[in-house]
């Protein structure tokens, strides 16, 4: 049977590991901006630094984008990258499988793009949407000739 100093102990405990995260590994560039050392370790595939820096990461340093122009995500880049390890670990952190970059595209976009059918499984299965390509999509010659078919059947003659 427990006391209460051995569950109040217990809490304590629970506290330093999940809260202030006492039995992390430290980071080894603390000045750096987490998001910032995320992208990189993603673009260099680093798994031992990604998951010492998601241990250490709020969920905004998660879904931060990068400061280029193009706005991708770490999830755009794992998947232009076809890995399915990273992709997978950064939905299991949360990351924001429906962020889009600057055309628009989501993450299943850059996976389709880059034929990597295990990262477009993954998103599917955690709710990316299923177009996952830009909002303003071009038509091809014939989906136009399509539309402009059903327009004018539509029309006076």
């Amino acid at each position: 049977m427990r006391t209460g100093d051995d569950g109040e102990e217990r809490e304590n405990w629970i506290r330093a590991k999940y809260e202030q995260k006492l039995f992390v590994a430290p980071l080894k560039y603390r000045d750096a901006p987490i998001g910032k050392q995320l992208f990189r370790a993603v673009m260099e595939k680093d798994l031992h630094s990604i998951l010492l820096l998601l241990a250490h990461a709020k969920k905004e340093h998660i879904n931060e984008c990068t400061e280029n122009k193009d706005k991708r995500t770490d999830l755009h880049l794992a998947c232009e990258l076809k890995d399915v390890v990273i992709t997978q670990i950064l939905v299991w952190y949360g990351v924001d499988v429906k962020a889009r970059d600057v055309n628009g595209n989501t993450a299943l976009y850059h996976a389709r793009r880059a034929g990597s059918q295990e990262c477009m499984d993954v998103l599917l299965q955690h709710g990316c949407p299923g177009d996952g390509c830009s909002m303003t999509p071009s038509l091809s010659r014939k989906s136009l000739r399509a539309s402009l078919g059903r327009t004018e059947s539509r029309l006076p003659h």
